[in-house]
């Protein structure tokens, strides 16, 4: 069964992932996102395994990130943000009461949304503004301030029109 999208905007969804990081307050001085720090804040964990990425909340409070063993850092950031995409998009807003779980997996509107809420989360629009002036638009100076791919860095550029 596929995950029920939220319908929000793709800018009332970034900024509402940006609005996490700040009230979690999450972000160092150049707006990169601790995950770390909010997974705990949250009551999230992260477990490695050897197939897919797929999130399991149990409540509110409670849920587990699952991530394949063998990806990059920067991917592995990327994924938990997805899936904490999902958990306040598709979880929290949704008022959903019982445990669910999500597998990430094929293209359809709620998975847009959970890649659009991980964008903003982990590139905030006015830090990441101000750093792809700083590094002359260099995707991959981007990707190592942001901790994200260098594709990741791209999308999230043009999105914002730079």
């Amino acid at each position: 069964m596929s995950t029920k999208a939220s319908n929000l905007t793709n800018a009332t969804i970034a900024n509402y992932a940006e609005r996490v990081g700040q009230v979690y307050e999450v972000y160092d001085e150049d707006g990169r996102a601790d995950l770390d720090a909010l997974l705990k804040k949250l009551g999230g964990t992260v477990e490695y395994e050897s197939d897919g990425e797929s999130l399991h909340v149990d409540k509110v409070g409670r849920f587990t990130v699952f991530i394949p063993r063998f990806t990059s850092q920067r991917r592995d950031r990327f994924t938990i943000a997805h899936e904490l995409g999902h958990y306040f998009l598709h979880y929290v807003v949704a008022k959903e009461a019982a445990s669910k779980a999500f597998a990430r997996g094929g293209r359809n509107r709620a998975e847009t949304e959970a890649n659009v809420f991980a964008s903003a989360l982990l590139m905030p629009a006015n830090e990441f503004r101000r750093a792809f002036h700083e590094f002359g638009g260099d995707a991959w100076a981007l990707a190592e301030r942001f901790e994200v791919s260098p594709a990741a860095a791209e999308v999230r550029a043009q999105v914002l029109g730079l």
